[in-house]
């Protein structure tokens, strides 16, 4: 029998021999057979790609969430900070604080003239300290109650987040434009009735009122965050302002009454009293407006003897409201639907 070559075919019913198969051989279905290792480097790369693929579309939806930008950038953060601005003042917020300011202002320094009222600077500011206990914290909570979910209700919130912008970015300036509005309706709402005072009582004590202005303007902007982040944390713009009014109760009625309660049992304690204002943003603005008044507070004001807190101790407490009450806004608003 002739001897075959190493390319001959193979005669009927032999079979081809294992070394003569090659990775260009057919397969039985009309395919090509393919060598086990590179099938398996094939896999491996096929792997490798669609690996990489997923970790780029990981990456890209975590941009368009915002979670990618470690910190908040202050270009951003100021333009929707100034549009912020435009819109509530564009809704009459500015104004409608900066008259009910100027009018409960007004009352007081018309009232200081007469033979009953207060005279002098320091029993007038006096006077401005316990109305403004009470008004401008409703005024900042009513102000901030609708901030995020009033702005989510309206479908202006989902139209911000489709931009690019963190939802971190969109807190803080939301916060910051709503913050500049109260300051200016504050100052120029109790500036009015201070002319008066000036006019009155002379350039001597107007300083004490100027510091009665600066410690309305940090509660108003610290309680205003806490009004943010309620509107970030609640489902609903009605939820957002009984939340607001729960706060506010607490504050300004409720907190001094049991800690006063709690004071009494523990017999004075300084570093209890601390801890207390500490915990209250409306009995730290007590504190600091009265400052440089010879005027004494009422509630904890009265039992601060000796708890060391400062001046500076009391700004750096109504700043750490300012910064929790924001962090808790960003937070809240990150993890909310478009």
């Amino acid at each position: 029998m002739p001897e075959r070559g190493r390319g001959a075919a193979p005669e009927d019913g032999e079979a081809p021999d294992a070394d003569t198969a090659s990775d260009s051989d057919p397969a039985p279905d009309g395919g090509v057979v393919v060598d086990g290792s590179t099938a398996a480097s094939r896999t491996d790369a096929s792997a490798e790609a669609t690996e990489r693929e997923t970790e780029t579309a990981d990456e890209t939806a975590t941009d368009a969430e915002g979670i990618s930008v470690p910190l908040p950038r202050p270009g951003i953060v100021l333009r929707i900070a100034r549009r912020e601005t435009r819109l509530t003042a564009r809704r009459g917020w500015a104004v409608a604080l900066t008259v009910v300011f100027a009018a409960f202002g007004l009352l007081l320094a018309t009232f200081s003239g007469s033979s009953v009222a207060p005279t002098g600077y320091e029993p007038v500011v006096a006077s401005y300290v316990e109305l403004a206990t009470y008004l401008v914290p409703l005024a900042a909570l009513a102000f901030g109650h609708g901030a995020i979910v009033g702005a989510a209700e309206r479908g202006r919130l989902g139209v911000v987040l489709t931009l690019p912008v963190s939802r971190v970015e969109t807190a803080i300036g939301v916060y910051a434009g709503r913050a500049a509005v109260l300051s200016a309706s504050v100052v120029v709402g109790f500036g009015v009735p201070g002319m008066l005072l000036l006019r009155g009582f002379g350039l001597a004590g107007w300083p004490t009122f100027a510091w009665f202005l600066f410690a309305t303007v940090a509660v108003a902007v610290a309680l205003l965050g806490l009004g943010v982040a309620i509107s970030a944390v609640a489902p609903t713009s009605t939820v957002a302002l009984a939340g607001a009014l729960l706060v506010w109760a607490w504050f300004a009625l409720v907190h001094d009454l049991l800690a006063l309660g709690v004071l009494a049992a523990l017999d004075g304690a300084g570093r209890f009293v601390a801890v207390a204002v500490a915990a209250n943003p409306v009995s730290t603005y007590r504190l600091l407006a009265l400052a440089p008044t010879d005027a004494g507070g009422a509630g904890l004001a009265a039992a601060l003897d000796g708890s060391g807190l400062s001046v500076g101790v009391l700004v750096a407490v109504l700043l750490g409201w300012v910064a929790v009450a924001t962090g808790v806004a960003a937070v809240a608003l990150r993890s909310k639907r478009k």
